[in-house]
Formats: C-alpha cells, sequence, structure tokens
C-alpha cells in the first residue's frame, strides 16, 4: 500500500491539471480580497480576508477541484489501458483506488498551506492590521478543517462517478451544484446535516445568532460519509472484479 501511495505522489508531477487547482484556489483566495475591499462600509482586516476564502473554498472551488484533480487521476487508468496491467500484479483494485484517494488528502494538505500562505500574502499586501499569531492559527485551522471536511463529503461522488471511463466529469459538475447549494444552507440549523458545510461548524466559522451549530452532530454526517465512501468503494470493486 505505501508502493501504492508513492507512486500515485510520483504521478502527480505529471499532470498538467495540478495547475488547473491552483489556480483555482489563487482565483478563490482573489474573489475574496475583491469582496473585501469593494464592499460598502466593510472593514478591510485579516480575520474578514481569511473568513471570505473559507466561504469561497467549500461553496465554489474546492468541491469541483477536488472531484476533478482525483477523478482525473483515476480515469488516467483507463484512458491510457494501464488498470488491467497494474491489476496482473498482485495488487486489488480496491486497494489501487483507495490509494489514490489517501493521496487526494495529501492535495487536500498542500492546498491547505497554499491558501493559508496566500492568504497571508495579500493580507499584508492590502495593509491588513489584525495580523497576529492568533488570527492566523484561528486561519488556518479553518481552512484546514474545511477543506477536510469537503473533501469527504465528495468522496462518495469520486467513488460513483469514477467506475467508468470518462464520467469523472459528470461528477465534476455534480460537484459544483453540491457546493453551490451549500450557500443557502449555511444560513439555517441545516449547515449542520450538509455534509459540505460540517466544516463551518467544526470549525466554529463566524455565523448569525439565529444558528445553532451542534459539532457533534456534524461529526457523525462526515464520519458517515467517509465510512459509507469506503463501503461503496469495496462494493464497486468487487462487481468490477466479477465482471
Amino acid at each position: 500500500m505505501i508502493s501504492l501511495i508513492k507512486t500515485e505522489f510520483l504521478k502527480y508531477k505529471r499532470y498538467n491539471i495540478i495547475w488547473l487547482g491552483i489556480v483555482s484556489i489563487l482565483f478563490s483566495i482573489i474573489l475574496a480580497m475583491f469582496q473585501l475591499t469593494g464592499t460598502n462600509n466593510s472593514v478591510v482586516n485579516y480575520v474578514g480576508l481569511s473568513e471570505g476564502v473559507v466561504w469561497n473554498h467549500f461553496s465554489l472551488f474546492l468541491p469541483f477541484t477536488f472531484t476533478l484533480i482525483v477523478g482525473y487521476s483515476i480515469n488516467r487508468e483507463y484512458s491510457e489501458a494501464t488498470l488491467k496491467n497494474i491489476l496482473t500484479i498482485p495488487v486489488s483494485r480496491f486497494h489501487l483506488i483507495l490509494s489514490k484517494l489517501i493521496v487526494g488528502y495529501g492535495l487536500v494538505l498542500i492546498e491547505t498551506v497554499i491558501s493559508f500562505f496566500v492568504t497571508v500574502i495579500i493580507a499584508a499586501m492590502i495593509r491588513c492590521p489584525d495580523i497576529n499569531i492568533a488570527s492566523c492559527t484561528t486561519s488556518f485551522k479553518q481552512l484546514w478543517i474545511v477543506s477536510t471536511c469537503c473533501y469527504i463529503a465528495i468522496l462518495p461522488v469520486i467513488v460513483i462517478f469514477c467506475r467508468k471511463q470518462d464520467k469523472f466529469l459528470s461528477g465534476v459538475v455534480f460537484s459544483f451544484f453540491y457546493g453551490f447549494c451549500g450557500i443557502f444552507l449555511a444560513d439555517s440549523n441545516l449547515i449542520n446535516l450538509y455534509p459540505i458545510t460540517t466544516g463551518l461548524v467544526l470549525s466554529n466559522y463566524t455565523h448569525a445568532d439565529k444558528i445553532t451549530y451542534s459539532p457533534l452532530l456534524s461529526l457523525i454526517i462526515i464520519l458517515v460519509f467517509f465510512v459509507c465512501s469506503l463501503i461503496l468503494l469495496k462494493i464497486f470493486t468487487r462487481k468490477q472484479n466479477d465482471m
């Protein structure tokens, strides 16, 4: 399994689609900056910028970006006809796809680090007065938790839409609307139940008084999605092996 994960990391060096993911992240941060500075009577500070990045990440950019990159890596095994060759050695289809999902979470960590440092740099450029250790720590924690929950929330989408060649693009479209719907549900107590928005609850993202956060409920939801993703992967790979 370790060898599979190392191999997947090496493969990503050849994927030009990684640059699309980086552009997506940067665009999310730049959009948050314009939203903050372009709003009348808005207070330009690091906390507001960071929260804007978190909001844009979970609702617009991360769900479809994660699905696109991880789905592409899985689809390459079909499109380049390497899957049938790999499976001739003692490697199960389940472990092969699982290794790609694990490496996908490695991309989540890289995305979090890039998002954090770029946000800090932009905040310094626009001279935000509240950049300190406490605000930076909170920002990094929120970025990591929200990104992690987004990734777990779209795992079933990746597993379902990557069963056949070239179907992952349908999953990308679905993931975009999946994340976009979170914008409307985040303004109600459904924020605790909707998988994409559970990261906001678990990271204690700023919310209106009318909303009651239930971290335990959100944690249960995201754990159920994680377990269901593994079960679905096991079922689908077993069916494909039997074909």
